[in-house]
């Protein structure tokens, strides 16, 4: 049986281009978001380190039993009508030795494209999936992103494998990812990646709305302190214990763990960042005015504020637009331009 666990999990919005197929553009040129932007992710783990069940043995699955686990996995997903499920890095390869790249890997499409793709159509549901590719004599990892009609929206070559992938014959990729599904926007990195800011600050740059994670290793600290820097949550699928929904405050949202191999999350994309600094005022009117309507979390010692619409009538950027409400990253750049501003003055 594969458990679950469940998390809820409302999520920072950023309403930059490129557009969402699912906003509309007013006349005056600015993003109008839908009333309703909730959607539900279902992450995995394989627990590839030791075998479940006693005697709990260190277990070398087969290319075969990694895809009956998978199977198993968007099944048990299916059952929670995702909008989005989420499968390690290279899963064909979960257990076993770098070494048997060349022979694990498919092409696109290819039989496990079509069990993935079946998979989605059936479920309903989006893809981001790991596998190990082949096409015209070269071999990558990759993460594909796939739709809920099973069409392969896009795919990430993994930018930074391991010296050992190279040598087994692995071609590193050359530029970061970000998808547009249909509930949003979306980055994907791989495992090793972990290890190069740039990486994830290029994501930043492309207005994900989160990123995905899928990797060989659980990837710790490193994961939190990414979702903070870029204010965007990270969720991670990997081959051990533990995936997980890490909030951009550094928080664990949802976990798999030794005996539970899917986690849930409901989302509400329709949520703001702010800093206290001359805005504790409005939000304690907006609090009075629309109570359990906003839910708002604050946060003592790093004097922050996270708001989130409850209801469908009143977005958080119209709250925003009402109260005259500065977001953090505005009110940082803000500081910021006038510091230079100041410096600039004392030199004259």
């Amino acid at each position: 049986m594969v458990e679950v666990q469940r998390r809820v999990l409302y999520l920072h919005h950023r309403d930059s281009p490129p557009l969402h197929p699912n906003r509309q553009t007013l006349s005056a040129g600015r993003i109008k978001e839908p009333m309703s932007r909730k959607i539900r992710i279902v992450t995995s783990s394989f627990a590839t380190l030791e075998d479940t069940r006693p005697p709990y043995n260190l277990r070398h699955p087969t290319p075969e039993e990694n895809l009956r686990t998978a199977q198993l996995i968007l099944e048990t997903a299916s059952a929670y009508k995702p909008d989005l499920v989420v499968l390690p890095e290279a899963f064909l390869l979960a257990g076993m030795p770098l070494s048997k790249v060349k022979d694990i890997a498919e092409a696109i499409p290819g039989p496990t494209f079509a069990v993935l793709a079946s998979s989605c159509c059936a479920g309903n549901f989006n893809l981001v999936a790991g596998h190990v590719t082949h096409e015209n004599g070269r071999y990558y990892n990759q993460a594909l992103v796939l739709d809920r009609s099973g069409k392969l929206v896009g795919s990430y070559r993994k930018n930074y494998p391991v010296e050992e992938e190279i040598r087994c014959g692995v071609e590193p990729g050359r530029q970061p990812a970000a998808f547009d599904l249909d509930f949003g926007r979306i980055g994907v990195a791989i495992c090793f990646d972990l290890n190069w800011p740039g990486l994830w600050a290029a994501l930043e740059k492309e207005r994900i709305d989160f990123a995905c994670w899928i990797s060989a290793y659980e990837g710790g600290f490193p994961v939190k302190n990414y979702a903070w820097q870029h204010r965007y949550p990270i969720v991670s699928s990997v081959w051990p214990y533990h995936a997980r929904v890490v909030d951009i405050t550094g928080e664990i949202l949802a976990s798999t763990s030794r005996w539970s191999r899917v986690a849930v999350c409901d989302l509400n994309l329709d949520r703001e960042l702010f800093h206290t600094d001359l805005q504790m005022d409005k939000i304690a009117q907006i609090q009075a005015r629309y109570g359990s309507a906003v839910s708002v979390r604050t946060y003592t010692e790093e004097h922050l504020i996270l708001m989130e619409s409850q209801t469908p009538e009143r977005s958080v950027r119209d709250l925003m637009d009402e109260y005259g409400l500065v977001r953090y990253a505005d009110y940082i750049q803000r500081c910021t331009d006038f510091r230079s501003q100041a410096l600039n003055e004392s030199l004259s």
